[in-house]
Protein backbone atom coordinates (compact mmCIF):
# COMPACT_ATOMS: atom_id res chain seq x y z
CA UNK A 1 0.00 0.00 0.00
CA UNK A 2 2.78 2.41 0.94
CA UNK A 3 4.63 1.76 -2.33
CA UNK A 4 1.43 2.33 -4.33
CA UNK A 5 0.85 5.59 -2.46
CA UNK A 6 4.45 6.58 -3.18
CA UNK A 7 3.85 6.11 -6.90
CA UNK A 8 0.90 8.53 -6.82
CA UNK A 9 2.86 11.10 -4.81
CA UNK A 10 5.93 10.75 -7.04
CA UNK A 11 3.90 11.39 -10.19
CA UNK A 12 2.15 14.34 -8.56
CA UNK A 13 5.45 15.91 -7.50
CA UNK A 14 6.95 15.33 -10.93
CA UNK A 15 3.94 16.94 -12.64
CA UNK A 16 4.15 19.94 -10.30
CA UNK A 17 7.87 20.33 -11.01
CA UNK A 18 7.23 20.13 -14.76
CA UNK A 19 4.48 22.77 -14.58
CA UNK A 20 6.61 25.10 -12.43
CA UNK A 21 9.69 24.74 -14.62
CA UNK A 22 7.67 25.28 -17.77
CA UNK A 23 6.10 28.43 -16.28
CA UNK A 24 9.58 29.77 -15.46
CA UNK A 25 10.72 29.03 -19.01
CA UNK A 26 7.70 30.84 -20.42
CA UNK A 27 8.43 33.86 -18.23
CA UNK A 28 12.06 33.80 -19.31
CA UNK A 29 11.02 33.76 -22.96
CA UNK A 30 8.66 36.70 -22.41
CA UNK A 31 11.45 38.65 -20.74
CA UNK A 32 13.92 37.96 -23.55
CA UNK A 33 11.47 39.13 -26.18
CA UNK A 34 10.12 42.13 -24.25
CA UNK A 35 11.77 44.59 -26.61
CA UNK A 36 12.37 43.46 -30.20
CA UNK A 37 14.81 46.33 -30.80
CA UNK A 38 17.17 44.97 -28.15
CA UNK A 39 17.13 41.25 -28.89
CA UNK A 40 20.04 39.50 -27.22
CA UNK A 41 20.86 36.42 -29.26
CA UNK A 42 23.04 34.98 -26.50
CA UNK A 43 20.00 35.04 -24.20
CA UNK A 44 17.88 33.42 -26.91
CA UNK A 45 20.41 30.64 -27.41
CA UNK A 46 20.62 30.12 -23.64
CA UNK A 47 16.80 29.90 -23.52
CA UNK A 48 16.83 27.33 -26.32
CA UNK A 49 19.36 25.29 -24.35
CA UNK A 50 17.06 25.48 -21.32
CA UNK A 51 14.15 24.32 -23.47
CA UNK A 52 16.23 21.38 -24.71
CA UNK A 53 17.21 20.52 -21.14
CA UNK A 54 13.58 20.73 -20.06
CA UNK A 55 12.58 18.50 -22.97
CA UNK A 56 15.05 15.83 -21.84
CA UNK A 57 13.63 16.05 -18.30
CA UNK A 58 10.07 15.97 -19.63
CA UNK A 59 10.64 12.78 -21.58
CA UNK A 60 12.49 11.08 -18.73
CA UNK A 61 9.65 11.52 -16.25
CA UNK A 62 8.32 8.45 -14.48
CA UNK A 63 4.99 9.03 -16.19
CA UNK A 64 6.63 8.63 -19.60
CA UNK A 65 9.02 5.82 -18.66
CA UNK A 66 6.74 3.64 -16.56
CA UNK A 67 3.10 4.70 -16.29
CA UNK A 68 2.26 5.19 -19.96
CA UNK A 69 3.88 1.88 -21.02
CA UNK A 70 2.00 0.10 -18.21
CA UNK A 71 -1.28 1.61 -19.37
CA UNK A 72 -0.52 0.68 -23.00
CA UNK A 73 0.02 -2.92 -21.89
CA UNK A 74 -3.13 -2.97 -19.79
CA UNK A 75 -5.68 -1.63 -22.27
CA UNK A 76 -6.15 -0.25 -25.75
CA UNK A 77 -9.25 1.74 -24.82
CA UNK A 78 -7.28 4.93 -24.28
CA UNK A 79 -5.02 4.57 -27.33
CA UNK A 80 -6.54 7.72 -28.90
CA UNK A 81 -5.56 9.78 -25.83
CA UNK A 82 -2.07 8.28 -25.81
CA UNK A 83 -1.75 9.00 -29.54
CA UNK A 84 -2.77 12.61 -28.90
CA UNK A 85 -0.16 12.95 -26.15
CA UNK A 86 2.47 11.42 -28.44
CA UNK A 87 1.49 13.81 -31.25
CA UNK A 88 1.86 16.82 -28.94
CA UNK A 89 5.31 15.62 -27.88
CA UNK A 90 6.39 14.91 -31.46
CA UNK A 91 5.25 18.38 -32.54
CA UNK A 92 7.24 19.94 -29.70
CA UNK A 93 10.34 17.95 -30.62
CA UNK A 94 10.10 19.19 -34.22
CA UNK A 95 9.78 22.78 -32.98
CA UNK A 96 12.76 22.34 -30.68
CA UNK A 97 14.85 20.86 -33.49
CA UNK A 98 13.99 23.81 -35.75
CA UNK A 99 14.97 26.51 -33.27
CA UNK A 100 18.73 26.66 -34.00
CA UNK A 101 18.04 27.25 -37.70
CA UNK A 102 15.41 29.83 -36.81
CA UNK A 103 17.94 31.69 -34.64
CA UNK A 104 20.31 31.94 -37.60
CA UNK A 105 17.51 33.22 -39.82
CA UNK A 106 16.38 35.69 -37.17
CA UNK A 107 19.91 37.01 -36.86
CA UNK A 108 20.35 37.28 -40.64
CA UNK A 109 16.89 38.40 -41.74
CA UNK A 110 15.69 40.57 -38.90
CA UNK A 111 12.41 41.42 -37.25
CA UNK A 112 9.98 39.17 -39.17
CA UNK A 113 12.09 36.08 -38.49
CA UNK A 114 12.59 37.14 -34.89
CA UNK A 115 8.83 37.19 -34.44
CA UNK A 116 8.60 33.70 -35.98
CA UNK A 117 11.29 32.48 -33.60
CA UNK A 118 9.46 33.95 -30.63
CA UNK A 119 6.19 32.32 -31.75
CA UNK A 120 7.95 28.97 -32.17
CA UNK A 121 9.39 29.13 -28.65
CA UNK A 122 6.01 30.11 -27.22
CA UNK A 123 4.28 27.38 -29.25
CA UNK A 124 6.66 24.78 -27.86
CA UNK A 125 5.80 25.85 -24.31
CA UNK A 126 2.05 26.08 -24.87
CA UNK A 127 1.90 22.64 -26.46
CA UNK A 128 3.79 21.04 -23.59
CA UNK A 129 1.52 22.89 -21.19
CA UNK A 130 -1.47 21.43 -23.04
CA UNK A 131 0.07 17.98 -22.78
CA UNK A 132 0.52 18.39 -19.02
CA UNK A 133 -3.12 19.44 -18.66
CA UNK A 134 -4.30 16.42 -20.65
CA UNK A 135 -2.11 14.11 -18.60
CA UNK A 136 -3.48 15.48 -15.36
CA UNK A 137 -7.13 15.77 -16.35
CA UNK A 138 -7.55 12.77 -18.64
CA UNK A 139 -4.72 10.25 -18.19
CA UNK A 140 -3.89 10.21 -14.49
CA UNK A 141 -7.49 9.69 -13.33
CA UNK A 142 -7.54 6.52 -15.44
CA UNK A 143 -4.51 4.95 -13.77
CA UNK A 144 -6.53 3.44 -10.91
CA UNK A 145 -9.27 2.35 -13.31
CA UNK A 146 -6.95 0.68 -15.79
CA UNK A 147 -4.18 -0.71 -13.60
CA UNK A 148 -4.60 -3.23 -10.82
CA UNK A 149 -3.32 -2.58 -7.32
CA UNK A 150 -0.48 -5.01 -8.03
CA UNK A 151 0.50 -3.11 -11.18
CA UNK A 152 0.46 0.21 -9.32
CA UNK A 153 2.58 -1.38 -6.59
CA UNK A 154 5.04 -2.51 -9.28
CA UNK A 155 5.20 1.06 -10.60
CA UNK A 156 6.02 2.29 -7.10
CA UNK A 157 8.76 -0.31 -6.85
CA UNK A 158 10.24 0.91 -10.15
CA UNK A 159 10.03 4.51 -8.98
CA UNK A 160 11.81 3.68 -5.73
CA UNK A 161 14.53 1.78 -7.59
CA UNK A 162 15.08 4.71 -9.96
CA UNK A 163 15.16 7.20 -7.08
CA UNK A 164 17.61 4.98 -5.20
CA UNK A 165 19.88 4.82 -8.25
CA UNK A 166 19.77 8.62 -8.63
CA UNK A 167 20.62 9.01 -4.93
CA UNK A 168 23.56 6.61 -5.23
CA UNK A 169 24.83 8.49 -8.31
CA UNK A 170 24.60 11.80 -6.44
CA UNK A 171 26.48 10.34 -3.48
CA UNK A 172 29.20 8.98 -5.76
CA UNK A 173 29.59 12.40 -7.45
CA UNK A 174 29.74 14.12 -4.06
CA UNK A 175 32.54 11.76 -2.92
CA UNK A 176 34.64 12.43 -6.01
Amino acid sequence: MLTATYSVVAISVEQKNARNTLAKLQQSIRTIWKNFQEVDFASIEAAIQKLAQFDRFFHSRKLEKYVIPAIKNATHEIDPLLAELDALSAFCVRILQSLPQQVRLAFDQGLAKQKELRRAMELYCSNLQLRLVKEEQLLLPLVHQVLTGEEIFELGTQFLAEDGKKYEDQQAKAEN
